[in-house]
């Protein structure tokens, strides 16, 4: 029996710096690399924010990534409920930051991968776990070893 891999939520940022093979963050091209190793949720939110951030070549070279890797990309076209957004912004998370916190939760993803210092260091003792995409790819090595 196979076991399906672990859901995760990749933060706007690490798809960002992943298609741009930004050096500076080596770790978000390498994981893009390994979906497939995982599954990842793609929720509204990062969906939109994409829109705004990548140019129309690199918005063709995400859905080339979506349709490789179909069976293991999810795309979610729900909001996210204000009352989860209300419930992170109350703990410090600036507004897009909640709102991608509120789609990990309602759609029960309990690691979130991203670069974002200030949310990294925002949600603590939470049913999401933030981490970078290094600590992502330590992750994905002792869980296949």
């Amino acid at each position: 029996m196979t076991i399906p891999p672990e859901r995760w939520l990749l933060d706007t940022n690490v798809w960002v710096f992943g298609l741009r093979r930004d050096k500076a963050f080596p770790a978000c091209a390498q994981l893009l690399d390994r979906v497939g190793s995982f599954s990842v949720v793609i929720p509204l939110q990062v969906l939109k924010e994409l829109n705004l951030a990548l140019t129309e070549d690199e918005m063709r070279n995400f859905y080339s990534v979506i349709n490789q890797c179909s069976e293991f990309i999810e795309l979610s076209w729900q909001p996210a409920a204000i009352e989860l957004v209300k419930f992170y912004e109350e703990r410090g998370c600036r507004k897009g930051d909640a709102v991608i916190a509120a789609h990990a939760e309602a759609l029960g993803i309990g690691f979130l991968v991203s670069e974002n210092r200030q949310f990294l260091q925002t949600l603590k003792g939470l049913p999401v776990e933030i981490v970078t995409a290094g600590e992502a790819q330590i992750r994905l090595a002792t869980t296949l070893s």
